[in-house]
C-alpha cells in the first residue's frame, strides 16, 4: 500500500457561473491557490463541488484539470450516488480521466430506524473496487448519509478494497480517536477540526476537507507540539471557529464558496437547490475571516482587484 504524506487535502469547490455552468479556469485558479498553498493532495468532485449535481463528463473534465494542476499529487475524485450503477458510472468517468485516486461513500437510503446492515455498506465499496481498481479514500459522512462507519466494518472494508485513507466527519472525539489508534499504520486517517491536535498526537495522517485552506498560514497547524500551551489552545480555538462557521452557516458549501470570493479567489455561484447565504451569514463568514487576518496581505490585493 501506498503512504501518501502527512499534511492538508482540501476539497475545492465547483465554480459555477450564474447560468449554473462550470467554470474551467476558475477552478484551475483554485487549484493552484490549493498546491501553492502546501496542499499534500485533493479530494475533488465532492460535497463541497456539489457532487450530486455534477455529470459524468463534468466530474472527468473536473478529474482532467485537478490530475494536471496537482503536479504529481494524489488527486481522489468522489464516486458516489444513491445507485451502484451510478456509483460506478461517476468511478469510471473519473478513472478514464487519469484520476489517481477514488473517494466512496457508504449507499444513501440503506437504512429506516434501524441501524444499516454492515453487508450492505461493505457491499458498495467492493462493487466499485471490483469495478474500477484504484486506491481508495473512505468517506464516512454521517451527516449526508445518515450511516456512520465504525471501526469494526472499515475493518471489513479493508477487506474487499485497496483503503489509501479515510476521511471522516463523525465529529465524535472517541470514533475519531479510535480509528486512529486501530488504523495509523495501514491508512491516512484524515481529521477536521474537533479533535485535530489529540489525533495528530496519536498518528492521524492529516487533514481534508473545509476551512483551514481559507488560510495564508494553514500549514502551521502542523507546528502545535513546538507551540506553548497557550498557542496550541488558539490554534484549537481557531480550528474550532473555522470548522463551525464554515459548515454550519447555511447549506455546505454556501459558506466556503463565499468565502472564497471574499478572498477574491473563484468560489463562484451555487447549484440549486443549495440557496445562497443571507446577509446575516454572509456577515458571520466575513467576521470569521477579519478576526484570523485572512482578508490581509495578499488576500486584500486579490479582492481589491
Amino acid at each position: 500500500m501506498t503512504t501518501i504524506p502527512v499534511g492538508r487535502y482540501p476539497a475545492p469547490v465547483a465554480p459555477f457561473s450564474a447560468q449554473g455552468d462550470f467554470m474551467p479556469d476558475a477552478f484551475t485558479e483554485l487549484l493552484r491557490y490549493f498546491i501553492d498553498n502546501g496542499a499534500k493532495g485533493l479530494l475533488i468532485a465532492g460535497d463541497n463541488a456539489e457532487a450530486w449535481s455534477l455529470s459524468p463528463d463534468e466530474i472527468a473534465q473536473m478529474t482532467r484539470l485537478a490530475m494536471d494542476a496537482a503536479q504529481g499529487k494524489p488527486v481522489y475524485v468522489s464516486a458516489w450516488a444513491i445507485t451502484e450503477r451510478e456509483t460506478v458510472e461517476r468511478a469510471r468517468a473519473a478513472a478514464d480521466a487519469g484520476a489517481y485516486g477514488l473517494c466512496v461513500k457508504p449507499p444513501h437510503y440503506i437504512h429506516s430506524w434501524a441501524d444499516a446492515p454492515a453487508d450492505a455498506i461493505v457491499r458498495r465499496f467492493e462493487v466499485v473496487a471490483k469495478a474500477v481498481p484504484l486506491p481508495m479514500m473512505v468517506y464516512n459522512s454521517p451527516n449526508r448519509t445518515n450511516v456512520s462507519i465504525t471501526p469494526d466494518v472499515l475493518e471489513s472494508i479493508c477487506g474487499v478494497a485497496e483503503v489509501e485513507a479515510l476521511k471522516d466527519t463523525n465529529h465524535d472525539a472517541g470514533h475519531l480517536l479510535e480509528n486512529v489508534l486501530r488504523f495509523h499504520d495501514r491508512m491516512a486517517v484524515l481529521v477536521s477540526g474537533p479533535a485535530f491536535i489529540p489525533a495528530m498526537m496519536m498518528g492521524a495522517g492529516g487533514t481534508i476537507g473545509t476551512g483551514m485552506d481559507l488560510f495564508a498560514d494553514a500549514d502551521r497547524m502542523f507546528d502545535f507540539a513546538e507551540m506553548t500551551p497557550e498557542e496550541s489552545r488558539a490554534l484549537q480555538r481557531k480550528i474550532f471557529d473555522v470548522s463551525r462557521v464554515i459548515n454550519t452557516t447555511g447549506t455546505i458549501p454556501a459558506a466556503y464558496k463565499a468565502a472564497f470570493n471574499m478572498l477574491g479567489l473563484p468560489g463562484g455561484h451555487l447549484r440549486e437547490p443549495v440557496p445562497a447565504l443571507t446577509p446575516a451569514e454572509e456577515a458571520a463568514v466575513r467576521d470569521l475571516l477579519v478576526c484570523y487576518g485572512a482578508l490581509d496581505g495578499a488576500a486584500a490585493e486579490r479582492a481589491a482587484s
